[in-house]
């Protein structure tokens, strides 16, 4: 029984401060409610949800009996007189309420004082009212390997920490595969290298709403036994930034994501450096970097060497941008290289029995492609013998290529009688030194891979003769294929040929030239356009309007395929377009289906309009003048053709 003197209830303070909350508050301060030497820390509640703190809640006495019941992941346990809660949760209110009197009968045989009952029942109430006040109180851990931290192993502060902490890693070498378990939505799991730190590790597990930030990721004594990064089946909403990733990978790739899961995706994987996967520069033996197969993920700004592949691309919705992918050669693969036919990003889904995802609606923009040698080296593969008819849409524009083995883009379905990869839109790219072998045709789109697009690109050869195709289509595949405004150049006297191989390259589609680029400095890989260059203002539209429009915001255009809506990623603009010669306006959603783009504001258009893009997914404005020049880098632009040079010393601030 207990007795009124003897009754010790830890929630004194916290029962004096909820007297006083009477609402939830939107202020993200670092309140703390104690609770005797424990810190309550709370989360952030949506309308109709209750709050428990995740840190323990104990009312504890000296004497007395209580029967053993659940609430909530909390119990009235005999043995240790006490109420705890050492989970995390956020529960919607109509599952709290009714075991509130469920609490308080469990204990009608204990004697309590009424200040006692009161601030028990301010305790359940703010439970069910969710009147526990907002913090952003996240705690940051320290790591350091030689002690005097929170932790001296990475793994044992990732599995200590709750949604929302970080563990700060300091300076040392850390001998272990770390998995991450999973955090919360808007409550990420984060392991962050201590500012100014070299930290190496051997590799990450990663779940749902983590994020890994500055370490150097290696295992060159083992370096095919673990991926740099492993993805969890299903993760979603977690990063990989800014790490170095050298001489780490499974066999198959340095970041892998595992097949037959749907559901991974969400993911960010941006300014990572990535070289040797699987093996060491002294004994290469590469792997790919990157296995992706998930939906909804921006993979930008990655510096990728000496690998098998760049990414083998499995998805929906995926965007690869201002990726640089430079100095790979068929000399670096062994047994964990398959193949080796080197293709900068390579999408070959299998998708009976869900094996992998489908490929749709990619976007492939402003990557760097530098010195894939070798008589199977290339830049994009889009392939769908295995894809069921799943396997559509993908824009491939302002990537600016160059000293690459064999061919630009190869579009087919490896001569199987299923349907192709349809809708493979390749515009304002620079394919510049390709077909160092034998091969003349630099763009493939056949077996039954329709509605393709060649479009304002730049095609050249530095040599002095030859019979080249810049693109070719067969039969199968010539159903909605549109062409125009290309360019193609060598430095003496050759032959361009037309898509079938059968005629003249600059009649094949209106607006098709063959002149001499002008290029700022083709020695230093400076492919910017020279005043006076032939590819300034001359390229064309992509696609026109179906009918008119007045004060309209749903634009019917022949072929939506060309542009892209955001999808929703953080990060990802939806398109700007031009329509006409003077009406500029963002891309709100589009419907493939049906070929109409919803803008997000209403403009008029005449039928038949010209529609150009305006804006980039980065917002960038490419369109210059009435008419888009030529090429991936427009007369006058910033953007660099280097790949830059791989950072040294990162280091992360922790804010």
């Amino acid at each position: 029984m207990f007795d009124r003197e003897d009754n010790i209830m830890r929630v004194n303070d916290l029962a004096g401060r909820l007297g006083s909350a009477t609402r939830p508050t939107t202020e993200r301060g670092s309140q703390e409610i104690k609770n005797g030497s424990q810190g309550l820390r709370t989360e952030h509640p949506s309308p109709g949800q209750a709050i428990l703190a995740r840190r323990v809640v104990t009312l504890s006495n000296s004497q007395g009996t209580c029967p053993r019941m659940s609430l909530l992941g909390s119990c009235i346990e005999r043995h240790k007189r006490s109420i705890s809660y050492t989970g995390t949760g956020v529960f919607p209110i109509n599952q709290v309420r009714p075991l509130v009197p469920q609490a308080l009968s469990a204990c009608k045989n204990m004697k309590h004082s009424v200040a006692t009952l009161l601030k028990m029942s301010l305790f359940l109430a703010a439970m069910i009212l969710g009147l526990f006040l907002p913090s952003a109180n996240a705690i940051t851990y320290a790591v350091k390997a030689g002690g005097g931290g929170n932790f001296a192993t990475i793994q044992s502060c990732a599995t200590a920490m709750a949604p929302g902490d970080t563990c700060a890693v300091f300076a040392g070498t850390y001998n272990e595969v770390v998995t991450i378990p999973a955090g919360a939505a808007g409550l990420y799991k984060t392991l962050q290298v201590n500012n100014g730190d070299t930290v190496n590790v051997f590799g990450f597990v990663v779940n749902s709403h983590t994020k890994v930030i500055g370490f150097k990721i290696t295992n060159p004594s083992s370096p095919s036994s673990a991926a740099c990064i492993a993805v969890a089946g299903n993760a979603t909403d977690w990063f990989v930034t800014n790490n170095v990733m050298y001489a780490c990978g499974d066999g198959r790739a340095m970041i892998d994501e595992p097949v037959n899961f749907a559901g991974t995706g969400h993911a960010y994987i941006q300014g990572n450096t990535m070289s040797y996967g699987c093996s060491t520069s002294s004994a290469p033996n590469v792997c790919e970097g990157m296995f992706i197969n998930g939906d909804y993920q921006l993979i930008e700004n990655n510096d990728m060497s000496h690998m098998s592949d760049g990414v083998t691309n499995f998805g929906v919705h995926n965007v690869f941008r201002k990726n640089n992918f430079h100095d790979t050669s068929d000399t670096d693969c062994g047994g964990n290289s398959s193949n080796c036919h080197i293709d900068f990003i390579e999408s070959e889904p299998v998708t009976n029995g869900g094996l992998t995802r489908p490929m749709q609606y990619n976007l492939y923009e402003g990557n760097i492609i530098r010195n894939n040698s070798g008589a199977n080296g290339h830049a994009f593969l889009t392939q769908a013998d295995s894809c069921g008819g799943q396997c559509f849409n993908v824009i491939i524009r302002f990537n600016d290529m160059a000293h690459v083995g064999t061919y630009g883009v190869i579009d087919d379905n490896a001569g199987s009688a299923n349907p192709g990869f349809s809708k493979v839109k390749v515009y304002n790219n620079n394919f510049i030194d390709f077909n160092q072998s034998s091969q003349n045709v630099i763009i493939g789109h056949q077996s039954n891979s329709t509605g393709a697009a060649e479009i304002n690109n730049i095609f050249y050869w530095p040599r002095t003769s030859g019979t080249w195709n810049p693109y070719y289509v067969d039969s199968s595949s010539a159903s909605g294929f549109t062409a125009g405004s290309n360019l193609a150049y060598c430095n003496g006297t050759c032959i361009f040929q037309n898509r079938t191989q059968s005629g003249s390259f600059i009649i094949d589609a209106p607006g098709n030239l063959v002149a001499n680029l002008n290029f700022v400095n083709y020695s230093a890989n400076d492919f910017h356009l020279s005043t006076g260059s032939p590819a300034i203002s001359t390229g064309t539209f992509l696609t026109t309007a179906s009918a008119s429009g007045s004060s309209s915001t749903s634009l019917t255009v022949a072929d939506a395929s060309f542009f892209q809506d955001g999808a929703g990623i953080t990060g990802v603009q939806a398109d700007w377009i031009r329509i006409g010669l003077t009406n500029t306006v963002q891309i709100s959603s589009i419907n493939y289906s049906s070929n109409v783009i919803t803008l997000a504001n209403p403009v008029s258009w005449s039928s038949g309009a010209g529609i150009y893009l305006y804006k980039d997914s980065l917002g960038n404005v490419v369109l210059n003048g009435a008419n888009p020049d030529i090429g991936a880098l427009p007369f006058g632009s910033s953007t660099s053709s280097q790949p830059p040079a791989p950072p040294t010393n990162l280091t992360v601030t922790i804010h």
